[in-house]
């Protein structure tokens, strides 16, 4: 079986105006759709997203020129004029074909878990190579109503908190208003979705260090090895800045390092399911 830590690389990262934020995800991507049978009409959904090439997905949408559905809750002047201009940077220095790609622009669009699934619907999407989830809060609740729709991707994409403790099932909610901003609190523990996902037959193929967690459908689930998540997961700020200087782009830091470390009070911000 495939480990897919041994294709972490960087590729898609400058393609547009802007250096795109990269944790060695392209690789990964492109390793896994290599391995599994090619898909026509591919398409890619990404929430939180404002690029036009993808930020988690580029890899995905650039090599496979992949429709896409990418949507945020906010998108201004700037994000439109940049995305035209990474656009036409593609296209002049790449290939003619990145044209295609005005004709799915990112566009605003506050979603809930009660609007994604009508969302899809009215964008006559039929099926999902790759879907990704990146909103920072209720994540968990999004990721289970795609899960136990029609669409069954391909390949799952979605954000994790590894500021949590491994062993717990803790997410944020959609309902609930948030007390406490510590910056550590957001999104879902890994324990909480990866029992998520199983309950659906997804199994975890990749974990990017702090950031995301790949899961596969069952389908494809023999061709890749399961991560070992003791090792992964950071654990600290320390082990965290290490990956970042492995894999990530020069002077990043992520929003919640130097915050202090959660403690129960910060825990019950947070709901076990």
């Amino acid at each position: 079986m495939i480990n897919l830590n041994k294709y972490r690389k960087n590729i898609y990262q400058n393609f547009g105006v802007n250096e795109c934020p990269h944790y060695s995800e392209d690789g990964v991507i492109l390793k896994i759709f290599e391995e599994i049978e090619s898909t026509q009409n591919p398409t890619v959904v990404e929430f939180g997203e404002h690029r036009v090439l993808g930020t988690t997905t580029r890899a995905f949408r650039i090599n496979y020129l992949a429709k896409s559905i990418y949507f945020a809750g906010d998108y201004n002047f700037k994000s439109m004029y940049l995305n035209i201009f990474d656009i036409i940077k593609c296209t002049f220095f790449k290939s003619l074909k990145f044209y295609k790609f005005f004709f799915n622009l990112p566009f605003k669009y506050f979603v809930t878990p009660h609007n994604i699934i009508t969302l899809l619907i009215k964008k006559k999407v039929k099926k999902i190579d790759l879907f990704c989830v990146d909103i920072d809060s209720y994540d968990y609740f999004i990721a289970e109503k795609i899960l136990d729709s029609k669409f069954a991707p391909t390949l799952f994409i979605i954000e994790y908190n590894s500021n949590l403790p491994i062993e717990s099932k803790l997410t944020l909610t959609y309902e609930d208003e948030r007390k406490n901003f510590n910056k550590r609190i957001y999104g879902a523990s890994f324990l909480a979705l990866k029992n998520l996902f199983l309950k659906y037959n997804y199994k975890l193929i990749h974990i990017s260090g702090f950031c995301n967690l790949f899961f596969i459908n069952e389908k494809y689930a023999d061709r890749f090895s399961e991560p070992n998540y003791i090792n992964d997961i950071p654990k600290n700020d320390e082990e965290a800045q290490e990956f970042i200087d492995n894999f990530c782009q020069k002077s990043f830091i992520t929003s919640w390092y130097g915050e202090k470390y959660l403690d129960k009070d910060d825990l019950k911000e947070f709901k076990e399911v």
